[in-house]
């Protein structure tokens, strides 16, 4: 009943609700066939991009609730416009340093 209410307040009053965003989906088979190209070893490379965009979003997947939505946010941004999981990664990976060179010393 009391979540019932703090929701319907804060529709009423406009407050946002905190909420994580959803892990972004990226079409890996497309980013894997261009970076396969016209390889010689088009399978081999395209199997090897496959298994590490897969790799990567199962690794991304136990992290991301945990994550601040504002890092979400910002790195889902920055990895969408290649659909790349590695570049997802590399961007949380980069924001968990910056938050901790930013944490106070105990």
């Amino acid at each position: 009943m009391l979540r019932f209410l703090t929701f319907t307040s804060a529709l009423v009053l406009g407050l946002p609700l905190a909420h994580a965003g959803t892990l972004p989906v990226f079409d890996s088979e497309a980013l894997c066939m261009d970076v396969a190209g016209t390889s010689a070893r088009q399978e081999l490379v395209m199997y090897g991009c496959m298994d590490f965009q897969d790799r990567m979003r199962k690794e991304i997947a136990l992290r991301w609730d945990g994550l601040p939505v504002y890092v979400q946010d910002s790195c889902a941004k920055t990895a969408e416009a290649t659909g790349d999981y590695w570049k997802l990664m590399t961007c949380i990976n980069k924001e968990g340093r910056f938050e901790a060179a930013q944490a106070p010393a105990d």
